[in-house]
């Protein structure tokens, strides 16, 4: 099995939008010569964190801090990928060196937004209301009072 294919896999459970930016992510990382001898260790470790990525940082730069992540981390995720742990669930096995990536991508960009050299669009809500600027009285609004005139 081609090694990116344990990806892909985990990528069809993933809205279209991320699946599409982590696509992107993983073809930034196959052009990495750095991982050249280790891409099988880093597939079962991002498959397993791919729900968890927050598709914000450009993907040459979240590619950037993945090879960094297994880089530093290579001997643990080799040790758990070839343990009888993986055999019996792989999910689980990796589930530690996931959590591990996606903190080191979520404090990258928790980095970034408070330096502000990372500026999030949020939506914008518009609410509109039919009551031209009355608020409505609870629950359906009341009929004034009319007076006893005898």
């Amino acid at each position: 099995m081609h090694h990116r294919q344990i990806l892909d896999m985990a990528l069809r459970e993933l809205p279209a939008a991320k699946a599409a930016y982590l696509s992107r992510v993983a073809d930034n990382l196959s052009r990495d010569p750095t991982l050249d001898e280790r891409s099988h260790l880093l597939y079962p470790v991002l498959a397993a964190a791919a729900a968890g990525i927050e598709p914000v940082l450009p993907p040459p730069e979240c590619a950037t801090l993945i090879v960094a992540f297994l880089t530093s981390h290579a001997d643990g995720i080799a040790h758990a990928l070839y343990s009888p742990a993986y055999l019996r669930d792989g999910a689980a096995a990796m589930a530690p060196w996931a959590a591990r990536l996606q903190a080191g991508i979520s404090t990258a960009i928790m980095d970034q937004l408070q330096r502000g050299t990372l500026v999030l669009d949020e939506p914008k809500v518009w609410r509109f209301s039919s009551s031209m600027g009355e608020q409505p009285r609870f629950p359906y609004g009341e009929e004034p009072e009319e007076e006893d005139q005898d």
